[in-house]
């Protein structure tokens, strides 16, 4: 849990047979996500085994290109034709780790793939290579989920998946079957859109793959403790999940910092679950009423009762 201003971190660094223990430490929690740069210090066979022995499954497997020196300028949009294909490389390794983990899905955040200052990339041939470099990692997993967690900004000025809108783009310019999108709620409300809407937009479009859960105060991704600040918001973005027939996990993406990590996962997993106990507690015909005349009024009504009994 390093900053900026703590670039050390705010505790000692554990190893994974640690922090394993420590997820195990709340139960409502079944699977994790994690970043391939993990195979770095423990082999898959043996992560495997660890996940086992903990009683975990693996939700989702992401590729690690943001932490990678080697690829500041870009990893599936690198002009450098081999710093390109090592990118693209490093995603194939993770589809074949899907067998062996009991895993269907591989997650792209593309944190290093855009363009910090006007004129510094020919945009053109960035979004050909995106295009390009997606297509190839989504033929070659064409079994596994291709998940794109978009995101405004960070580390990048600007993020070439930078919307939801951007992802449904790059989708149906691809027009594979296999590739959806990771809503990161956070990341919603930073990019100005509202968390439930997407979730419509792009469950209608068979495209909702993995869900993330934390808040925020909406300039930056802050990845504060679910449910902690936005309750209306947090559960609308409930409703339409559930609404939307996902089958997927309820994933946690979140950086504590100056709250013991445990602390922080037991407050997410209880935040979300007490609201959607609320959300079972709403009126949904009248709700839906109240949505047909479009009166906020009305719908608020409905739902500010669930949390002002």
């Amino acid at each position: 849990m390093s900053d900026r201003f703590l670039p050390q971190g705010y505790e000692e660094p554990l190893n994974i047979q640690e922090r394993l223990k420590r997820v195990k430490k709340v139960p409502e929690v079944e699977a994790i996500e994690f970043f391939d740069d993990e195979f770095e210090k423990i082999s898959p066979r043996d992560f495997k085994s660890l996940l086992e022995d903990n009683g975990l499954k693996v939700s989702c497997i992401n590729l690690n290109t943001h932490s990678r020196p080697k690829w500041q300028l870009g990893a599936l949009t690198h002009r450098d034709e081999k710093l390109r294909r090592e990118a693209i490389d490093a995603a194939k390794k993770l589809v074949d780790l899907t067998g062996l983990l009991e895993c269907d899905s591989i997650g792209l955040w593309l944190g290093v793939d855009g363009f910090d200052y006007p004129f510094q990339v020919d945009y053109g041939i960035e979004w050909d290579l995106l295009m390009e470099s997606v297509g190839e990692i989504a033929d070659y997993g064409s079994q596994v989920k291709i998940s794109l967690e978009y995101k405004l900004k960070e580390p990048r000025q600007y993020l070439l998946v930078g919307n939801a809108f951007r992802s449904l783009y790059l989708i149906k310019a691809l027009n594979r079957k296999n590739i959806g999108v990771t809503v990161d709620f956070g990341h919603a409300l930073m990019a100005k859109e509202n968390p439930g809407e997407v979730v419509s937009i792009l469950s209608r479009e068979k495209v909702l793959y993995n869900v993330h859960f934390n808040d925020a105060y909406r300039e930056w991704d802050d990845d504060l403790i679910a449910g902690s600040t936005n309750l209306y918001e947090t559960l609308e973005f409930l409703y339409y999940i559930e609404k939307s027939g996902y089958q997927g996990y309820l994933g946690f993406d979140i950086f504590p910092y100056r709250i013991h990590p445990i602390r922080a996962l037991e407050l997410c997993t209880r935040n979300t679950l007490d609201l959607y106990r609320l959300l079972q507690e709403v009126d949904k015909e009248s709700l839906l009423r109240g949505q047909k005349k479009m009166d906020a009024a009305d719908t608020h009504e409905v739902v500010r009762k669930v949390f002002f009994k």
